[in-house]
């Protein structure tokens, strides 16, 4: 194999670290990116910032706007993206967090992604409890009655928010809020604090509380909750229970390459 030569190893950690940095950035923005907001965003100079976009279109990662100067990810990025998206495993990835969260509250845990019609089950893991509450893996959780579903729409793209609260909303329970306006404030509400319940709205005397899952570029993908009767999962739940949901939320999204900084 040939040596690549020019470079110290700290300098060639740094390129690489930058390329990827630039591959994020592009991949946030469908409209493109121009050099001068990339070297603005990274801190760098705009030379610096031109050198790796040319390396990254020779190699097909990025491509140049033909109508502007802004840049937008290749044809050859999202082919890899479709590869790593088939043999993509949210299930697998986080069962060890599943694990350390189901040992701190005791509580059934529940992962799922987001689907079409709502969120689909991908696995649980029973509670510590002598009576279990759980879901079926495969099951569709509505999204205007769910607190996964609830979380869908309030951190997906807006248009599924906008396409669910303009359909017939099915009453579940007599708990099932199917007012519009109603639903708006709760969702707006979802957003501010970053986590939903859903208390006797789709089966009296369950309660979830969920959390969203995000990607590397801040994308939801699904939600993480935890499962059990509303006299343990109440309708304003514990602290303690948030702090730990959220967190475990935040660590599997960690794990699928989500920085927050890369998001604000």
């Amino acid at each position: 194999m040939p040596r690549i030569t020019g470079q110290t190893n700290h300098d060639g950690v740094q390129a690489v670290s930058l390329s990827l940095q630039i591959l994020e950035r592009l991949a946030q923005h469908s409209n493109g990116v121009g050099v001068t907001a990339l070297a603005d965003s990274f801190g760098t100079s705009k030379s610096r910032v031109h050198r790796h976009l040319q390396t990254l279109v020779a190699q097909g990662y990025v491509v140049q706007l033909e109508t502007s100067e802004k840049y937008t990810i290749g044809a050859r990025l999202i082919m890899l993206g479709r590869r790593i998206a088939e043999a993509f495993d949210l299930a697998q990835i986080s069962r060890g967090v599943m694990i350390g969260l189901r040992e701190a509250l005791g509580y059934s845990v529940v992962i799922s992604q987001l689907d079409t019609e709502g969120n689909r089950v991908l696995a649980t893991m029973a509670g510590k409890s002598a009576i279990e509450i759980n879901v079926k893996p495969g099951s569709i959780l509505p999204f205007h009655c769910s607190s996964q579903g609830k979380i869908s729409l309030a951190f997906a793209e807006p248009e599924l928010c906008e396409r669910v609260l303009a359909s017939p909303l099915t009453k579940m329970t007599s708990y099932t809020n199917t007012n519009v306006e109603a639903l708006r404030k709760e969702i707006d509400e979802i957003r501010l604090r970053g986590w939903a319940v859903a208390p006797n709205e789709a089966l009296i005397g369950v309660n979830t509380l969920a959390a969203p899952i995000r990607d590397g570029a801040g994308t939801l993908i699904g939600s993480l909750g935890i499962v059990d009767s509303v006299q343990h999962i109440a309708e304003i739940p514990r602290d303690e229970q948030i702090e730990a949901l959220t967190s475990a939320a935040v660590e599997i999204s960690r794990l699928l390459g989500y920085r927050v900084e890369a998001t604000q």
